[in-house]
């Protein structure tokens, strides 16, 4: 994958990337995946990361 600037990339200002995703095992700080792993979901992140970030706190 290219390296994205959070403008191109809105995803990487999301603070659920400081953990990995269990729906897509994407690994912390990396872009969750779509597609089965072809494209990276620039604009969000799944709902699984966001709640493995909140089982973090």
């Amino acid at each position: 994958m290219q390296d994205l600037t959070p403008d191109q990339a809105p995803a990487l200002n999301n603070p659920a990337l400081t953990v990995a995703c269990p729906a897509c095992d994407s690994q912390p700080d990396a872009l969750c995946t779509s597609h089965s792993g072809t494209r990276p979901r620039r604009h969000d992140v799944h709902r699984a990361r966001t709640a493995a970030l909140a089982a973090t706190r």
